[in-house]
């Protein structure tokens, strides 16, 4: 991973936000540390983040609250988000992926486990050779247009989608293997790495995100199907146009 990596890691534990700070900086990372949303603003307000490490608990608004915010303002939606909680629960794994976040670790971690999560994450959004080869620049699938370059859909009323990190990743893998079943093993080991921490509906929750910006009616998908104790398959027409 380059040195260049840039991370704002949020969390109100002074003793533990300094510690982690300086360990990540050893490893090879930029690191600003902060202690509340607030701060994090203003550090978003300055530059974008190739990551944000986001405590689940925070003094005032608390980190899924942030999410939604980031992840409803165009500005910062597509910015990785890394989720850190101390609470073991898989409910609150859901509900962070459902809003949003690329990832989900629980306190207390190994940081070389913090590492690795990052790496994937960064190597799933940001590098291209680490993608399925998108030769083409876009693709229609069918009657919507998928952007790999701007990481947008557009839609038939012409209203533009962008994607985020995770649900981009997701979808170069569909394109790349229409009329074909992917199962939910191989696209969590695809997108989310070797190492993820994997729980049964975590893959469901990315689709379930995607088919909300893909699909003209969620609830009645046709562009990607469930197939019932296997995965999904992406049964919409797929070519590529540029």
């Amino acid at each position: 991973m380059e040195s260049t990596s840039h991370l704002i890691l949020v969390d109100d534990d002074h003793e533990f936000r300094r510690l982690l700070g300086e360990d990540l900086r050893r490893r090879g990372f930029s690191v600003e540390a902060v202690a509340d949303a607030a701060a994090l603003d203003g550090l978003l307000a300055q530059r974008l983040p190739d990551l944000i490490v986001l405590d689940w608990m925070l003094p005032g608004e608390d980190g899924p609250s942030v999410l939604r915010r980031l992840r409803a303002n165009p500005r910062t939606r597509a910015v990785p988000v890394l989720m850190l909680t101390a609470r073991n629960d898989e409910f609150d794994r859901v509900f962070g992926l459902e809003i949003g976040a690329d990832d989900y670790l629980t306190k207390p971690f190994l940081p070389r486990e913090l590492e690795a999560r990052i790496k994937a994450i960064l190597r799933r959004t940001r590098s291209p050779g680490t993608q399925p080869s998108l030769a083409p620049r876009r693709w229609r699938i069918g009657p919507v247009e998928f952007d790999t370059v701007a990481r947008t859909l557009t839609l038939p009323d012409g209203t533009v989608q962008p994607l985020t990190g995770s649900e981009f990743a997701l979808l170069s893998l569909f394109v790349q293997h229409p009329n074909e079943v992917l199962t939910r093993d191989y696209l969590m080991r695809a997108t989310r790495g070797r190492g993820a921490d994997v729980f049964d509906r975590a893959i469901d929750i990315a689709v379930s995100r995607l088919r909300a910006k893909l699909e003209s009616d969620p609830q009645v998908p046709r562009a990607i199907r469930s197939v019932r104790g296997q995965g999904y398959v992406l049964a919409a027409p797929v070519e590529s146009i540029e």
